[in-house]
């Protein structure tokens, strides 16, 4: 099982459009969580899906294609990434300079 965590902004039909991503692959998403993030305009998707290491990797790289996603992880269920914070906030601040 691997967590996919995507980073975007609220955009009408995008939770519709990274769904298909994972339809395509033959993915099933196993849960799902959406919430606004402690980053302003930022919402937090968070998908749980079993799969290889190799197509999350892939389904994360074409979440990332998506003109209204900030940034996307992925990471085994067993696996924390505390990181994930850290790198969002450092990719805010230079995106914003």
């Amino acid at each position: 099982m691997y967590i996919i965590s995507v980073y975007s902004e609220n955009q009408v039909g995008l939770l519709s459009s990274i769904s298909n991503i994972f339809t395509r692959r033959g993915i099933n998403i196993e849960s799902l969580t959406v919430f606004p993030s402690e980053f302003p305009g930022i919402h937090h998707f968070t998908f749980r899906a079993i799969t290889t290491e190799r197509a999350a990797q892939q389904v994360v790289g074409f979440i990332e294609k998506k003109v209204e996603v900030v940034r996307a992880f992925c990471f085994p269920d067993n696996a924390t990434s505390a990181s994930e914070h850290g790198i969002m906030e450092d990719y805010l601040k230079n995106r914003n300079q």
